[in-house]
């Protein structure tokens, strides 16, 4: 893909978005809508026609990719925020679609599971500071930050140069070639799997008494070749062997994740455990101060003494 052309499809992607941002009436934003499907579709396919390997021999990146896009526009267009809020919740799911594909197990269940309760608290803030939206599917009657998006065109403008730099650094030689040189550097964490499941001494007991049932003791260290990996055993009748472990001895992703964050990060895990304690502590805290401010006005408007003391009334 030239440059001329990856452009001209940013800003025609960009020219579409900004009509859906701006515009209100039914004819400007079903041509911004045509205007950006041009530009998307042909950004996609261009980048998939220049990508190589057998991750990109699927149809399923395509597929996330479509839903991710489609629904953040909607996130940015979308007039009414409960369902901006649902097209959220879609961009996130297609997020973790795409880390399942790169085998990232742990950062697809941690965007579902982080982001998840972000929704839970969108809903509550839209169901008790926003207006409630209208029936007749019309802005009537709508404040006027719900009708008009502040600085679309800056925003559309800085989104899309980015994504004309990263579109780009893709289809150019450059980054052709540093993507095969991330693919090689991926070949090399079969080692870091290897070292791994040397950390984990019952788990490498079981890989070797799988490949060797009479194996009683484990004598050398782990030599990894290749995909495979040798070590030295000890056999119950005193006798020692040299066995092959296959790939499937490997650790899993999250078996990797949990011992890097256990045995490497454990400061950084046990801050972010007290981070989040505090956090639910203080959505507690304040549950429980408005529940009580709720009692007390009953009991006021009862003719009743209430139970907490306010500030000033003494």
């Amino acid at each position: 893909m030239t440059p001329s052309l990856l452009y001209t499809a940013c800003i025609a992607s960009a020219i579409g978005l900004y009509l859906l941002a701006k515009g209100t009436k039914a004819p400007v934003r079903g041509l911004g809508t045509l205007i950006g499907l041009g530009g998307l579709a042909y950004l996609l396919v261009g980048v998939m026609s220049t990508t190589e390997g057998e991750a990109y021999n699927s149809i399923l990146p395509l597929v996330f990719g479509v839903i991710g896009v489609m629904a953040a526009v909607r996130v940015t267009t979308h007039r009414r925020p409960v369902f901006a809020a649902l097209y959220f919740v879609l961009v996130v799911v297609a997020s973790a679609g795409l880390f399942l594909l790169l085998q990232a197990e742990f950062m697809a269940f941690a965007v579902i599971i982080v982001y998840a309760g972000a929704i839970l608290i969108t809903y509550l803030f839209v169901l008790m500071l926003a207006q409630q939206s209208p029936t007749d599917g019309t802005d009537a009657g709508a404040s006027w930050y719900d009708r008009t998006p502040r600085e679309p065109a800056l925003a559309v403008l800085a989104g899309f140069i980015m994504l004309a730099a990263l579109t780009q650094s893709i289809t150019e030689a450059d980054g052709q070639s540093f993507m095969k040189r991330s693919i090689e550097r991926s070949a090399q964490s079969s080692t870091m799997a290897w070292q791994n499941l040397e950390r984990l001494p019952k788990q490498l007991m079981r890989a070797a008494r799988d490949v060797e049932p009479e194996t009683s003791e484990l004598v050398g260290t782990l030599t990894p070749d290749g995909e495979n990996a040798t070590i030295k055993v000890r056999l119950e009748n005193g006798e020692e062997s040299t066995i092959t472990l296959p790939a499937s001895s490997q650790p899993a992703n999250n078996q990797n994740v949990g011992l890097a964050l256990v045995a490497d990060f454990p400061v950084s895990l046990e801050l972010a455990g007290v981070i989040l304690l505090m956090a639910m502590f203080g959505a507690v805290v304040l549950a429980r101060r408005q529940i009580e401010l709720g009692e007390d006005e009953a009991r006021e408007l009862a003719g009743m003494q209430p139970t907490t003391q306010r500030g000033g009334d003494e």
